[in-house]
């Protein structure tokens, strides 16, 4: 065996002992199938040690695993998670039944109205990562603001962490083309309890944020959820094993400089051209 072979082995066998990906076990129903996507989106059982149960899109590995699947199958799968990445990489149909689909949606909570393009945004008191009181218009200014929600416990890479990275890269676009006075970044932290004001600036350092163009917020849990139910996500608290794990969707919402809503994004497929080419068709 040459030496250029058993380096190249023992290079293979560093990269495979350093590997950080985690694998789990998947259980539940398929809702639907976007093969354009290579997406299955499954309403699944508790993820041990990962995520509360809830529905939500997965990406496959490989075209061919959606084969022969639809909705209504059974499945249990593998998940893998590797750093910023989460993806699907076995699938096992062990039945089929009539699809699961979400109940209607409940009647508002007092105090909730979904808002639509054009409602203006209520003024909401905040706590920003430097422990001052804010509020939605004072953070605003006269700027657009793009709003999102988040947790930095989330453990899930394709949910927060993933929103994290599309707000930093919004971030550098917004400052490469001198937009900071124009245009604007909010994360709500709807993790009340663990999200301190101390925890959101270490974790916004960790991103990189610049105050002047990105802003952490948290608050009092009743007020910020009935905030976040505003723009239309969805959070599930204390189903889950472990009781600070929160199950949430993905919601996204561009406010302009009046302080109007002017769209909102579900879910993570949105770029971060796509938000700011969205910011600049603004009058």
């Amino acid at each position: 065996m040459t030496l250029r072979v058993l380096a190249l082995l023992a290079g293979l066998f560093a990269a495979a002992s350093c590997s950080s990906a985690r694998h789990y076990e998947m259980r539940g129903q398929i809702l639907a199938v976007n093969r354009d996507k290579l997406e299955i989106l499954v309403k699944h059982e508790a993820i041990e040690g990962l995520m509360a149960a809830m529905t939500m899109p997965w990406k496959v590995r490989t075209s061919g695993m959606l084969d022969n699947l639809g909705p209504g199958d059974l499945i249990t799968s593998e998940i893998e998670v590797d750093g910023d990445q989460g993806v699907v990489t076995t699938i096992t149909k062990i039945g089929t039944a009539r699809p699961d689909m979400p109940a209607a949606a409940a009647p508002a909570k007092p105090g909730v109205k979904l808002l639509v393009p054009g409602d203006e945004i209520p003024s909401q008191p905040f706590v920003d990562q430097d422990g001052r009181a804010r509020t939605f218009s004072d953070v605003r200014g006269d700027r657009a603001l793009a709003v999102t929600f988040i947790y930095t416990k989330c453990p899930v890479p394709t949910f927060c962490p993933m929103i994290d990275r599309q707000f930093a890269e919004t971030q550098s676009l917004i400052k490469e083309k001198g937009l900071e006075g124009k245009a604007g970044l909010l994360s709500v932290s709807f993790d009340t309890k663990y999200d301190t004001p101390p925890v959101l600036k270490k974790h916004a350092q960790e991103l990189g944020f610049d105050p002047n163009v990105w802003t952490f917020v948290t608050g009092d849990r009743d007020e910020i959820e009935r905030f976040a139910t505003n723009f239309g996500l969805t959070l599930v608290r204390g189903e889950a094993a472990n009781p600070d794990e929160i199950g949430h969707t993905l919601r996204t919402a561009l406010v302009d400089r009046h302080g109007k809503l002017a769209k909102t994004y579900s879910g993570g497929d949105w770029t971060p051209a796509d938000l700011l080419a969205d910011i600049e068709k603004l009058p």
